[in-house]
C-alpha cells in the first residue's frame, strides 16, 4: 500500500524559511541553477541546489531539488521556481528543522506528496470553485481574487486551507448581495 501524507501535518518551506531567519537574522540563503534540459528549444528540466549561510558566512546546510515544466500544480507553469522552493525546502530538513508538527521526519515537498496522495476536493473547495468560475472566465482573474482575500500568494483553490476557502466563499457571497 502506498505511503499516505497528511498535508495538514506539513510545516510549509515558507515557515522554515521563516524560522531560519528568526535564529540566524544575519544569516541567508542563496540559490544556484545547475542545470536546465531543453526541449524545442525551451527549458523544461529545472535542478537547482540551495545554500544557507549563517550570520558569519559559514555554510551551514544545502539542498537539491529537480522539477520538470509540466504536468499539474505549480509545474505548470513555475517549474523553476518550484524547484527552487523545494531545494530551500530540503536544506532547511537537511538542517534540522522540522517537516511535520507531529514530529515525524518526512522528506517529501508538499508538490511531491501531492503528486503521490492527490487530495480530492471537499465541497467547500467544490463550491468555491463554482462561484469563480461564474464570476471570473480568466483564470488568472480568479487566482488574483483569492490572492486578494488571502494576502499571499497561491497555487489555486487546492492550495487554501479550509478557513481560506470559507472566507473566499463569504466574500463572494458579500459581493453578490451588494
Amino acid at each position: 500500500m502506498a505511503a499516505r501524507f497528511d498535508l495538514s501535518d506539513y510545516v510549509d518551506v515558507a515557515e522554515r524559511i521563516e524560522e531560519f531567519y528568526t535564529n540566524h537574522p544575519n544569516g541567508h540563503i542563496t540559490t544556484q541553477l545547475l542545470n536546465t534540459a531543453q526541449w524545442t528549444g525551451k527549458q523544461t528540466q529545472f535542478i537547482v541546489q540551495a545554500f544557507l549561510y549563517d550570520e558569519k558566512g559559514v555554510l551551514l546546510s544545502t539542498g537539491l531539488a529537480e522539477e520538470s515544466l509540466g504536468g499539474q500544480g505549480a509545474n505548470q507553469m513555475a517549474a523553476l521556481e518550484n524547484a527552487e522552493t523545494s531545494a530551500i525546502g530540503r536544506a532547511t530538513s537537511n538542517l534540522g528543522y522540522q517537516t511535520s508538527r507531529s514530529g515525524k521526519r518526512q522528506r517529501a515537498t508538499r508538490q511531491e506528496m501531492q503528486k503521490v496522495q492527490p487530495i480530492e476536493p471537499s465541497q467547500d473547495q467544490i463550491v468555491l470553485k463554482g462561484m469563480l468560475g461564474e464570476k471570473f472566465k480568466v483564470a488568472k482573474d480568479r487566482k488574483a481574487f483569492i490572492e486578494s482575500v488571502v494576502f499571499h500568494d497561491v497555487d489555486g483553490v487546492s492550495s487554501l486551507t479550509p478557513e481560506e476557502v470559507k472566507l473566499c466563499i463569504d466574500v463572494l457571497t458579500t459581493q453578490k448581495g451588494e
